[in-house]
């Protein structure tokens, strides 16, 4: 079973979407300073969670994960990493990169018969507003364009 190690966001709805897929097994990556409700830590309570420590540098914490990870039998092994919005794709980015976990594609994140064929280009994230409203209205979002930013 594929395992991936998700960065969490205040917004819950999405880890908690990939917690209820059954083809994935989830180790969460918690920063002490995200605002998370006690409803939702009760819901994850079972899941193996890795807290980074904000005090400690990048590269301590990439060495006490990986011995956390090695050490910790039964514990799934992360093959990927992802995050539920921009700021815990950073975090979980920039973790990744230290232990050598790749970033999950958006067809990986996408149930495989609901991939829309908008995520067949650059993902949304790197691709900027305007395209994301296309995609979104290609989608069936008939929401009111934004005007670009400057």
């Amino acid at each position: 079973m594929n395992a991936i190690l998700l960065a969490e966001s205040p917004r819950t709805a999405f880890a908690e979407s990939v917690l209820g897929r059954g083809e994935v097994e989830v180790v969460l990556l918690r920063l002490d300073s995200t605002p998370l409700s006690r409803a939702y830590l009760r819901r994850t309570a079972h899941v193996p969670v890795f807290t980074l420590d904000p005090g400690a540098g990048p590269m301590d914490e990439a060495a006490r994960y990986l011995r956390w990870v090695k050490g910790t039998k039964g514990l799934p092994r992360p093959r990927f990493v992802c995050g539920g919005d921009a700021e815990a794709g950073e975090v979980a980015r920039r973790f990744g990169a230290l232990v050598d976990l790749p970033e999950l594609t958006p067809e990986q994140l996408a149930p495989a018969h609901t991939a829309p064929a908008a995520f067949a280009r650059e993902p949304w994230w790197r691709d900027g507003r305007g395209a994301l409203e296309g995609d979104l209205s290609d989608l069936g979002n008939s929401g009111k364009r934004l005007a670009p930013s400057a």
